[in-house]
């Protein structure tokens, strides 16, 4: 089981299972919500995550498609998960929210094209131009 929560801990959650991916991504949307460079998160089936505590929503336009939710803790603003609108019943569960850091052990890094070149991370990662599903965004490792 994978737990975690909000900076103030006002909202918690379990996950029952393994991540089924796990990476960063450099899209510009990542970069403004996170005020970093990258967002850092873990693919998962979203009918196994358990909340506890009131998140409020922020649904985030895609020119390219449905909009992505972003959940995030109502009194310290902590972002929680993710739901990819294209990618209905999966979600994105934010790095930086675990109990347990070490649970994170990225793979991939996509949207590498918006990558600032001040934002390189060390190691042996897939990575992609855009979205893995893109046909223009061939894998490369590093």
């Amino acid at each position: 089981m994978i737990t975690g929560r909000c900076h103030c801990g006002s909202v918690s959650y379990e996950y029952h299972g393994e991540p089924i991916w796990a990476g960063f991504c450099h899209c510009r949307t990542c970069q403004r919500l996170t005020g970093s460079g990258h967002s850092c998160s873990l693919g998962a089936a979203r009918d196994r995550l358990v909340i506890r505590g009131e998140t409020r929503t922020y649904p985030v336009p895609r020119p390219d498609g449905p909009p992505s939710v972003r959940h995030f803790c109502p009194t310290c603003g902590s972002q929680i998960f993710g739901e990819p609108g294209s990618l209905p019943g999966f979600i994105s569960i934010y790095a930086g929210t675990l109990d347990d850091p070490d649970v994170f052990q990225p793979t991939n890094a996509i949207f590498t094209r918006c990558r600032p070149s001040w934002d390189h991370i060390k190691g042996d990662l897939q990575e992609f131009a855009g979205h893995p599903s893109e046909p223009v965004a061939a894998a490369r490792p590093r």
